[in-house]
């Protein structure tokens, strides 16, 4: 779903629930400039490489943010105490923006949680930069380095990649500059 279309969707509230989420939806869009709106689970949410950071929706009595899971950490359960909560979302009044700076603090955990949940079953590894941008991807195979790798600078542009096996660097290493055009090619 485009941008447009979670517009529209967000138009349809009542005028302050609508600019209440708008709102809000700026705030994700500042703090997450690396990741991608779409629609995952039925709801707006940003994305990074598919995987849902944060969610935001409009209800007929209250809008929610949706952390997609894991634990939020002791001392922002105690933060979020004000609001009412299910097991997978964070309740906030219709005509009320959610504070820009607990919000921070859902999406830096929520950063935090998804970078510790890899490597995943087969070894896969993407890990993140705190605005949702990708910081690297690639495998491992018995806790080492394996196969191919890319980095990548903190606005997204791709820094470096190449191989690996077993740990070690093989074969052909490339190397970007700032824009992400091929600065140096090196073997190893």
């Amino acid at each position: 779903m485009s941008s447009k279309e979670i517009n529209a969707r967000f138009k349809a509230f009542p005028k302050a629930q609508a600019k209440a989420l708008q709102s809000v939806r700026e705030q994700i869009c500042d703090l997450l400039p690396g990741a991608k709106e779409e629609i995952k689970y039925g709801i707006p949410t940003w994305t990074s490489v598919g995987i849902g950071i944060i969610g935001l929706d409009g209800f007929k009595n209250h809008n929610s943010i949706f952390p997609y899971g894991g634990d939020l950490g002791s001392e922002l359960r105690g933060q979020l105490a004000k609001f009412e909560s299910t097991k997978g979302s964070i309740h906030f009044e219709v005509d009320q923006v959610f504070p820009k700076a607990l919000l921070r603090k859902i999406i830096l955990r929520k950063i935090q949680l998804i970078n510790e949940s890899f490597p995943n079953s087969k070894g896969k590894v993407f890990e993140f930069y705190t605005t949702g941008f990708l910081k690297a991807k690639g495998s491992l195979k018995n806790g080492e380095l394996h196969g191919y790798w890319e980095w990548y600078r903190k606005d997204g542009i791709i820094m470096r990649s190449g191989n690996f096996k077993a740990g070690n660097q093989v074969g052909e290493w490339i190397t970007y500059d700032a824009t992400g055009s091929v600065y140096k090619v090196s073997q190893k």
